[in-house]
């Protein structure tokens, strides 16, 4: 019988699905206990000989293939959440790859808390050539890092990523799926749609948990740390912020813009700090990502 559903909505990463792949097929429990739902969300490159090579060669595994004509990573991800059978559904990020007992601490987490019906795991780095100058604790989830310790804990003041987020099917039905005027759509670099989710889910209740035993590694390859595309990621980020406070209402961006100001402060007295220990890339990014962030805010 299927009990995790792992969802794959993809966008022209052909380069990275073997990875995944590879990983789900070295997963410890019992092939017949999961299912694999690929979402092409229009892709233009060869993720389709990819994936029905990859369907082909493991017969033994249940494998859902569709497309999605809408655009956009929300419409990818909810037609993977129609498409399910499993009890338990988890988003897999084309270019991640996951632990070998992913599938088996997600079942096993849900089994002891009946109760919980979302939580979000760890997500380490891969990087695929070298660690970027720039690199610093502050400006790491710009590569995908999301590490809250190795503690079981509600999440309140933080909430899951997309690259590790895992879910009973069923919420979906009740609370609806991710909002589809959010998140990525084709090449551009949008978010909040997990975000978004996490406190929609939240104002209605519930109790949503933080599982460091369920880890993905998130692949990092070099074109993610050129400053072209965090120039990029940056305006995404803050647009997104700026379309999810719309959406919450007056209150919510007027808060943003008050949050966005302190983050200022605080940037600069980490960039003068860096100055001051000669780490002069640090001190230029977290200084330029700001203003990328803050410009994406003000754009309409």
């Amino acid at each position: 019988m299927i009990e995790i559903s792992a969802i794959i909505s993809t966008y022209n990463r052909a380069q990275f699905l073997d990875g995944l792949f590879s990983s789900v097929l070295e997963q410890s429990i019992d092939k017949n206990r999961y299912e694999i739902v690929i979402v092409n969300n229009n892709c233009t490159d060869n993720t389709e000989e990819i994936c029905h090579k990859f369907i082909h060669s493991h017969p033994e595994i249940k494998i859902n293939y569709c497309i999605e004509k809408q655009q956009g990573l929300s419409y990818g991800r909810n037609r993977g959440i129609e498409e399910s059978v499993g009890s338990i559904v988890t988003f897999l990020d084309d270019d991640a790859i996951i632990a070998p007992d992913f599938f088996e601490t997600t079942l096993s987490f849900f089994s002891q808390h009946p109760e919980v019906n979302a939580i979000g795991g760890k997500i380490l780095l891969k990087y695929m050539d070298k660690k970027p100058n720039w690199y610093n604790p502050f400006l790491a989830s710009l590569l995908g890092y999301f590490n809250k310790g190795d503690k079981e804990q509600i999440f309140s003041n933080d909430y899951f990523r997309g690259s590790n987020m895992s879910f009973r099917r069923e919420i979906f039905h009740t609370l609806g799926g991710f909002n589809t005027s959010l998140g990525r759509v084709g090449k551009n670099l949008m978010g909040n749609e997990e975000k978004e989710l996490f406190y929609r889910f939240k104002s209605k209740g519930e109790e949503m948990w933080y599982v460091p035993s369920t880890v993905v590694y998130h692949l990092v390859p070099i074109e993610r740390t050129y400053s072209s595309f965090v120039k990029k990621q940056a305006i995404g980020t803050g647009a997104s912020q700026r379309q999810h406070a719309v959406i919450q209402g007056r209150t919510s961006f007027v808060i943003s813009v008050i949050s966005e100001l302190m983050k200022w402060g605080a940037s600069f007295i980490l960039a003068f700090y860096y100055f001051l220990t000669f780490r002069f890339a640090v001190a230029i990014m977290l200084i330029r990502f700001r203003w990328w962030v803050s410009k994406g805010m003000l754009s309409r």
